[in-house]
């Protein structure tokens, strides 16, 4: 403000001394008076701070809200992108998991059938008939079985018998099919092995037409299980395949 008012009085005292001293100012004209009052004006405004309609600063910490705030709005759209892109992902990952769930589990074992179309001999039909239970097995006066402690002897007995008009060769030994029993539901049993003449899972003979052979295979299971039998369920393995078997 003072450097403004210095500038004008230098103009003023210049003024007086160019017109002379005594002497009258020197008329102007309105364009040239319009000229000193617009130089007079602007050199003020030039070099006054406090004049709002002189020169104007430009202070850019005014301006770095409004670029922090574009920053700001730009970073929450490229976040609503991704949250909207990953939202869009979910449901297929979660439809994929659900495929998966829903299919079935892969299991070698086949369909309940009959121990007839297990075993698969022509002309051939096995059939059960019916199980008893013991600590000791006996055949005649040559064969004799002790179970194990606790455990005991149940033996299921089942007919062989040729369907045909001619006599037909039954082999089973070469099949080798291996029984599972499983008695009220519980841990499957395994066949015992035997060198009996009728143990079903090694019969080898020759069947004339119309011929029943009666056969049997042994399991060994506890002592409190054969006391209260509920239900038998019998499986065959030949072949590394497995079959349940309906018994009849």
């Amino acid at each position: 403000m003072r450097k403004a008012i210095k500038k004008g009085t230098i103009l003023v005292v210049a003024t007086m001394f160019l017109t002379g001293c005594g002497q009258k100012m020197a008329t102007l004209t309105k364009s040239e008076e319009a000229i000193v009052v617009q130089y007079s004006a602007g050199t003020l405004a030039k070099h006054n701070s406090f004049q709002q309609e002189g020169v104007t600063a430009i202070y850019p910490e005014e301006e770095q809200p409004e670029q922090e705030e574009a920053v700001e709005s730009k970073e929450a759209e490229k976040e609503e992108s991704k949250e909207q892109s990953q939202d869009s992902k979910e449901p297929s990952q979660e439809s994929q998991d659900k495929e998966k769930k829903d299919e079935p589990e892969v299991s070698e074992t086949a369909g309940q059938t009959t121990l007839t179309d297990a075993l698969a001999m022509s002309g051939i039909e096995f059939s059960y008939k019916d199980y008893s239970t013991n600590n000791t097995y006996r055949q005649g006066e040559y064969f004799s079985l002790d179970a194990s402690a606790g455990k005991t002897f149940l033996i299921m007995n089942f007919n062989v018998t040729n369907t045909g008009t001619q006599a037909v060769d039954c082999d089973l030994l070469t099949k080798q099919p291996i029984f599972t029993l499983k008695v009220n539901q519980e841990a499957g049993v395994k066949n015992e092995v035997t060198i009996l003449a009728n143990d079903l899972s090694t019969y080898v003979g020759k069947l004339e037409a119309g011929q029943t052979q009666d056969t049997i295979l042994l399991f060994e299971v506890p002592e409190k299980t054969a006391q209260n039998i509920s239900s038998l369920q019998v499986s065959v393995q030949i072949n590394e395949k497995t079959h349940e078997i309906k018994l009849k």
